[in-house]
């Protein structure tokens, strides 16, 4: 028995050893400097690309590193590389610490190098690497990437693993910007059935903007005064097999959010024309998307049919004419008025796909599939030409839940 506890405990000790010797190949944090975002420019030297990496120092603003850190929460450098995944070797002549793009959550691409025929073929080296995650987002910026980065210099979240995080996270869930994940880009390259969008952004504003309707922007044409970052997220860029072909506004991105049930919109604030104002005056409303889109296609006429009706809940928030909106007369009216406008501004969309962007930017195609018996079928029926022809109709579905706070009109 003696000799069973003695060979016992030291199997243990053997055992809790082997254990501790697994630290062996630990990092500390502050050895590695996080890329947080990687832009990406056209290059004047043939066969290379202008690489800029914006460094996150994990020490500022951490318990570790302490409140009276005199360390930049960031750092910015530019050069030139066959790619961006070797880029690292080279960035490490510049920075001390090892790079990794272990946190890596944006790419930005200027819009002249998205241009470029051979974007695609320099982007899809991101699936090689196996540091960069599927989640991170595609972002086309007006300006240069490395330009972007500099000029990015937001006033209260300084932390640019945060900032980018919030800036995407509300601009997705708002709807002004698309849900431009890398795994959503190269998905929708490879079924070469649809548009991708990936967000429009700039940190230039605009010499003299013109006014637009709250949503009807694109990056950098917002007139926003006072101590601010002149960065804006609003609209996106559309992609054809991986290169850029145009843009659409912040309205217009709202709109396809709305119709592909695949992005994660919850609410939005939006305008909507006041029916019973003729100075053009404006209801502030908030829409609701609780359920999914119904879509109805016929396959077999010799012009694709489309009817999409979309279910959304209304909250009104304003009552600029000043009407007794308890009124059922007057809850009809506001009803029959937002249905009519939503209809209009969705199939003036449509029509803007079929003439000018030859193409749909959500995957309406995957509700065509189920139409057909066999993949050759689906493939004799060509839904890149069909789409281009196809009669397509749009009917929201409006459920008005809440018609504000009940107030006594004002005498005028």
């Amino acid at each position: 028995m003696i000799k069973t506890g003695t060979v016992c405990k030291l199997l243990m000790f053997l055992f809790i050893v082997c254990i501790l010797t697994g630290c062996w190949d630990k990092q500390e944090l502050e050895d590695k400097a996080y890329v947080i975002g990687l832009g990406i420019d056209h290059s004047n030297h043939k066969g290379k690309i202008k690489v800029t990496m914006l460094l996150a120092n994990p020490e500022v603003g951490s318990m570790q590193g302490g409140g009276g850190s005199t360390e930049k929460p960031r750092e910015i450098i530019t050069f030139e590389a066959n790619d961006f995944i070797a880029a690292k070797g080279t960035a490490n002549a510049i920075i001390s610490r090892t790079i990794s793009y272990e946190l890596l959550k944006i790419f930005v691409v200027s819009e002249e190098y998205a241009k470029n025929p051979n974007f695609i073929k320099t982007f899809s080296d991101i699936q090689m690497d196996k540091e960069i995650r599927l989640d991170s987002h595609l972002a086309v910026s007006k300006e240069n990437a490395s330009e972007f980065f500099l000029k990015n210099k937001p006033k209260m979240e300084t932390r640019p693993h945060k900032y980018f995080q919030y800036m995407v996270n509300h601009g997705i869930e708002n709807g002004l910007i698309p849900d431009s994940t890398l795994f959503r880009f190269f998905n929708t390259t490879y079924r070469k059935t649809e548009l991708f969008l990936a967000m429009f952004i700039s940190a230039e504003k605009d010499k003299n903007p013109k006014e637009h309707r709250e949503d009807e922007y694109m990056a950098g044409q917002v007139n926003a005064t006072g101590e601010l970052d002149d960065t804006q997220f609003i609209g996106s860029a559309v992609f054809r097999n991986g290169m850029m072909i145009g843009k659409l506004n912040g309205q217009e991105t709202r709109m396809v959010n709305i119709l592909d049930d695949t992005t994660n919109i919850k609410d939005i604030l939006i305008d909507l024309p006041d029916p019973f104002s003729n100075k053009k005056k404006q209801l502030a409303a908030r829409i609701l998307k609780t359920k999914s889109n119904k879509v109805k296609m016929n396959v077999k006429s010799a012009r694709l049919k489309v009817d999409i009706t979309v279910p959304l809940k209304l909250e009104i928030m304003s009552n600029p004419s000043m009407i007794d909106i308890a009124k059922k007369r007057n809850q009809q009216i506001i009803k029959s008025q937002v249905t009519n406008h939503l209809k209009k501004v969705n199939e003036k969309f449509f029509k803007k796909t079929q003439t000018k962007l030859k193409g749909v930017p959500f995957p309406l195609s995957m509700y065509a599939r189920r139409y057909f018996g066999t993949i050759q079928e689906y493939k004799k029926f060509d839904w890149q030409k069909s789409y281009l022809n196809a009669d397509i109709r749009v009917h929201p579905s409006i459920q008005i839940i809440d018609y504000g706070k009940q107030t006594k009109a004002l005498k005028r």
